[in-house]
């Protein structure tokens, strides 16, 4: 069995800390700031192409027909011109 090497708990304020890691909480806030920048960029990069995915089918099929319908699919010209007539 482990043993922490205390005999009374008495005076806690030469005690310190008792968890596991202790000592490490610098590097482990190191390590989750660069994954939080990390995702941030990832997450701009994904957000960036998919902008220009958008605009890619914008100028190809016009910006009325793209966004016609809720579902993601493009509407034929008949469709346009039905619901703004």
């Amino acid at each position: 069995m482990a043993s922490t090497g205390l005999d009374s708990f008495a005076n806690p304020a030469d005690i310190g800390a008792m968890y596991p890691g202790v000592g490490a909480e610098t590097a482990m806030v190191g390590i989750l700031v660069a994954l939080w920048v990390g995702w941030h960029f990832y997450q701009a990069h994904q957000e960036e192409s998919e902008y220009r995915e958008a605009l890619k089918l914008y100028r190809e099929v016009g910006m009325e027909r793209a966004m016609h319908h809720a579902t993601g699919t493009i509407a034929t010209e008949d469709e346009v011109k039905i619901s703004s007539g």
